[in-house]
């Protein structure tokens, strides 16, 4: 399989010199505004059905279960506050795959699973 680099023209290349750098310290209302684009963006692109394979939380999620048509409300709010868990949220076709590198010590969903649970 080939692989094909596009070439940036001088043009371009002036252009995106051009651009101002982005600002290296963002206020608070900034960094707060970001983060919820981004969450809207995460929970919109969420694939139908998903499995939920983070620890069970009372009264928000419980381990291993299949959501339709969306996630609960709860379970946004938690992942908003444990952004770890963002990781922890799988489609169906990758839970079996998912469910095996949670036992496997080393991996990134045994890593992520750890510090939700530790964040508890």
């Amino acid at each position: 399989m080939s692989t094909t680099k596009t070439k940036k023209t001088a043009a371009e290349a002036v252009e995106e010199a051009k651009a101002p750098a982005a600002p290296e310290a963002l206020t608070d209302e900034e960094k707060k505004r970001r983060q919820e684009e981004q969450d809207k963006e995460f929970f919109a692109k969420l694939p139908d059905p998903c499995v939920y394979c983070g620890p069970s939380v009372r009264n928000v999620a419980r381990q291993f279960t299949v959501y339709h048509g969306g996630i609960p409300d709860a379970l946004k709010e938690f992942i908003k506050e444990h952004r770890a868990a963002k990781g922890l949220i799988v489609s169906v076709e990758r839970f079996a795959q998912v469910r095996t590198r949670l036992e496997t010590p080393g991996t990134g969903e045994f890593i992520l699973f750890r510090k939700v649970r530790a964040e508890l």
